[in-house]
């Protein structure tokens, strides 16, 4: 004869379902937190390149764009006039340099309280070179994206009453995670050919 136990089937207890459970929950919460920190961090570390890239991008075409230049005149620390020579059908300067009667201006315009984007204007031109630019050095002390930090000059000429080298650096700002921004900044001092009789 067969005992009784041995045919019962065994089955979890309350105790057991319950601490599976709470493992089981406990290790999904786990790797749900990791996902969404790496996520953060993901989406702080494109942020910064994206932030990055825009200042670079835009120092490098102001300073290519200003080396051609016949003439640079500093307006303000944000906004600058430059005059281009003239081009003959090939592409080449014509020489000696004369001007091509087009003023040229690249400016920091206002979209926001203390935040715009740089453009190029003059003749047919209306070029958009960098967007989300700050005014506030994100290296200096108490910075803050908007209000906070020492605020600076995006164009900087050097001294002499003829402007023959310009420093240029722009800041930019990029949203990270969780509605935090974060902040790059490039600068660059670009050697200009202001020539003298035509400065005048």
């Amino acid at each position: 004869m067969k005992s009784r136990n041995s045919n019962r089937r065994r089955g979890a207890t309350l105790v057991e379902a319950i601490t599976a459970s709470a493992l089981s929950v406990l290790a999904l919460f786990t790797a749900v937190s990791v996902m969404i920190s790496g996520m953060g961090s993901w989406a702080k570390g494109q942020g910064r390149i994206d932030a990055e890239g825009e200042a670079q991008a835009a120092v490098r075409a102001i300073s290519n764009e200003l080396r051609e230049a016949m003439t640079v005149t500093v307006t303000s620390g944000t906004v600058i006039d430059y005059r281009l020579p003239r081009k003959d059908e090939s592409g080449n300067f014509i020489v000696p340099a004369e001007w091509d009667e087009v003023t040229r201006r690249i400016e920091w315009v206002s979209t926001g309280t203390g935040i715009g984007n740089i453009r190029a204007t003059g003749g047919s031109t209306n070029r958009l070179l960098c967007r989300n630019v700050i005014l506030r050095d994100p290296q200096s002390i108490g910075f803050t994206p908007t209000t906070g930090g020492s605020s600076y000059a995006i164009f900087t000429a050097g001294p002499g009453a003829i402007t023959r080298q310009l420093t240029i650096m722009i800041a930019t700002r990029a949203n990270g995670s969780r509605n935090q921004y974060v902040v790059s900044r490039s600068r660059e001092t670009v050697f200009l050919r202001n020539i003298p009789s035509l400065t005048r």
